[in-house]
């Protein structure tokens, strides 16, 4: 069965326990609102290593779950989201289960990708953030 963009807003995307844990602090060190903030972040540092990400949540555990609509935003949004996993991932037709093991993988491999990042702009907001530039071009 195709995925729906509509069914994915109610999906809930997690990430392992300490990845949960190491995006709840870069939230309080980057002084983001929401969850979700870092977790963006971390997606899309994540995406710009052309290999995917591998991690085996059964033994790590599991972190709390953002729902899709909170994680992708909705609409435009999401789909931009969705488009940018499903072609990092090949344009292979991937499951929900498929969808949900990618994401929990690049915010894993993104979020410790990010606190490399912040260590290395000696916990500098405005070094990190012109780090973070220099990546993405």
């Amino acid at each position: 069965m195709a995925l729906s963009l509509l069914d994915l807003v109610r999906v809930d995307f997690r990430t392992s326990k300490a990845a949960d844990n190491l995006n709840t602090r870069l939230q309080g060190l980057l002084n983001l609102p929401h969850r979700y903030g870092p977790a963006r972040l971390a997606l899309g540092r994540s995406m710009g290593i052309r290999t995917r990400p591998e991690l085996e949540l059964t033994t790590l555990g599991f972190g709390k779950p953002i729902k899709g609509e909170n994680l992708f935003g909705q609409g435009p949004e999401l789909a931009t989201w969705i488009t940018l996993l499903a072609e990092h991932a090949g344009g292979t037709d991937m499951s929900r289960r498929e969808l949900q093991h990618d994401v929990a993988a690049h915010w894993h491999r993104g979020v410790y990708l990010l606190w490399e990042d912040w260590r290395a702009a000696a916990n500098d907001f405005d070094a990190f953030v012109s780090r973070m530039v220099r990546l993405a071009s």
